[in-house]
């Protein structure tokens, strides 16, 4: 999550000059002094802000529990005692979160499987997420600041001496994952911004430009009192 950052504004104070209280009265036969300019006082560094402020736009995700949402607001509370409030106009996708297990998949399913080196060789999976039809399957783009997803078909479940094996077909080619054995699956259903309700958990995923508010691209619920629910 990134965090937002506000511009600052630096105020200089232009240095005050004061007369000699006596002016020295130069000879009539030398030639007038000018007296030596004042030294100009040391011009501040430039502030530079932080790296994610100097960007076109920011990839944004917040996760936390919803505490209100009404007239295009939604308030969440990322952790005890801290609250953001963010505009959430319709159209976003909307996905609608619940755990699944192995048995879920199936050969033919749209999945985004965020993977991790396998000690044993090859690609492991961490977590799956199935997207029922109708669910928003955009993942891996400009919404995810996750580089390591994959969206793709399952074409294929086998076994491996680590455990299931999944052969997955994406635009770009062809991969196969070990499941992992503490692997989380969770089962993504079509929602609206109607299912949205206190006490639920969400992510949001979003950009923000240098100046203007973060436009909500996709968002996840969660069920209460569960985890935090992938995008």
């Amino acid at each position: 999550m990134r965090a937002v950052v506000h511009a600052l504004t630096l105020i200089v104070a232009a240095p005050w000059l004061a007369a000699p209280a006596h002016a020295q009265q130069e000879p009539p036969a030398a030639p007038a002094q000018t007296a030596p300019a004042p030294a100009k006082p040391a011009t501040p560094a430039p502030v530079t802000p932080p790296a994610s402020a100097q960007a076109s736009d920011d990839d944004v995700r917040i996760s936390g529990t919803v505490e209100k949402f009404a007239g295009g607001l939604i308030s969440v509370s990322p952790s005890q005692g801290v609250s953001l409030t963010i505009r959430f106009d319709a159209g976003p996708g909307i996905n609608s979160m619940r755990r699944g297990k192995v048995s879920d998949l199936k050969s033919g399913a749209q999945v985004t499987a965020q993977a991790k080196n396998n000690p044993a060789g090859g690609m492991m999976a961490a977590q799956v997420v199935i997207y029922e039809p109708g669910a928003e399957t955009v993942a891996g783009t400009q919404a995810s600041t996750d580089p390591s997803q994959v969206v793709a078909k399952i074409t294929e479940i086998g076994e491996s001496n680590d455990g299931p094996q999944l052969s997955l077909a994406y635009k770009e080619g062809e991969r196969k994952l070990t499941l992992a054995k503490d692997a989380v699956i969770w089962i993504a259903r079509p929602a609206s911004a109607d299912d949205i309700k206190p006490g639920a958990l969400i992510t949001l995923a979003g950009r923000k430009p240098p100046e203007g508010e973060m436009k909500v691209i996709r968002a996840s619920i969660g069920p209460a009192g569960g985890e935090n629910p992938p995008l």
